[in-house]
């Protein structure tokens, strides 16, 4: 796992490196994840694309769950989110297909990746991936899951790269359709 925080050195949309850093998400980030979640669903064509969370919900998640945060300049570049792999937590996405409490504790689901549509294409989605991924096999995952719209072709190169493979789709998230995407660790 790569130890946190750190500054990973980007290049922008002009050419030109920018320095993101990462860290761990406290709940006192809750105001500007709420903020970027509306800047991303406004400057969304599609609004399926995206299913959206209540300021509650990401607290929630900034409490129980391994939350990630990007910022650039005092900016917040993007969020992400990994449920450990809890055999009791109902947000666990094995539970779609069926798994067992044991299968149910192997198994991290990559919840939600957020990133500002002002810095996209530079990479953060892919290393909120590997932060993801080494913390859950950190924490005794054996596998990931994650959930991705059919229409969303850059999340799924994203997954696709770290071999994430696509096992099922269905409706989700009052009447989305997603495909539910694993790997094995």
């Amino acid at each position: 796992m790569i130890k946190l925080p750190f500054s990973q050195e980007l290049i922008n949309g002009k050419g030109e490196p920018e320095c993101i850093e990462f860290r761990v998400a406290v709940p006192e980030d809750i105001d500007e994840v709420v903020k970027l979640q509306e800047t991303i669903v406004n400057a969304l064509p599609d609004k399926d694309l995206y299913s959206t969370s209540t300021r509650e919900e990401y607290l929630t998640q900034l409490k129980e769950d391994v939350c990630f945060i990007a910022e650039c300049n005092g900016q917040v570049a993007g969020f992400s989110v990994m449920v450990p792999n809890d055999p009791d937590n109902p947000r666990n996405y094995g539970l779609y297909l069926g798994y067992d409490r044991d299968q149910l504790a192997r198994t991290a689901s990559l919840d939600l990746t957020m990133v500002h549509p002002e810095f996209r294409g530079r990479g953060i989605q892919r290393i909120f991936n590997k932060l993801r991924i080494g913390k859950a096999v950190e924490m005794g995952a054996s596998e990931g899951l994650c959930t991705i719209s059919p229409d969303n072709p850059y999340s799924y190169r994203n997954f696709l790269v770290l071999n994430f493979e696509i096992i099922e789709t269905r409706t989700m998230y009052g009447g989305k359709q997603r495909y539910i995407l694993r790997k094995v660790f």
